[in-house]
């Protein structure tokens, strides 16, 4: 079992970014970059699959997270990450086994990244919970 608090509940995105992956900025400065396909379960429970390099349709459910709140944020056996916000959003990103599937980085240099094949790396200051 991973054992790893990502320390953002409760922070407010701030922004949404679209380049070569999606990027969810907080307000506790932190920065999640999610670089493999993914899934965004919207509040209304619509699944919706998208590529960060063209969100296509889920460009504007991704948008809509500006000014929502992170409730729970789990990593969970084999690099799973679920991002769970105040209005019933979740992000739900795999890991990939030839990519990076996703990054964090926080204050102080803290760094949590998805490795391929799901391994959780660690630099700076790790949480646990």
């Amino acid at each position: 079992m991973v054992d790893v608090d990502l320390n953002v509940e409760g922070q407010l995105v701030t922004r949404v970014c679209f380049d070569a992956a999606l990027t969810i900025l907080t307000s506790g400065d932190c920065e999640l970059r999610v670089e493999t396909d993914s899934i965004l379960k919207t509040p209304a429970g619509d699944l919706v699959r998208f590529d960060p390099e063209s969100p296509a349709a889920a460009a504007i459910h991704l948008a809509q997270l500006v000014r929502d709140s992170v409730a729970l944020a789990d990593v969970g056996n084999g690099g799973n990450l679920e991002v769970t916000f105040e209005s019933g959003a979740q992000l739900i990103v795999a890991p990939h086994a030839e990519y990076e599937a996703w990054g964090l980085v926080g204050p102080n240099g803290r760094r949590v990244t998805c490795l391929p094949g799901g391994e959780i790396a660690f630099w700076g200051e790790r949480g646990s919970s």
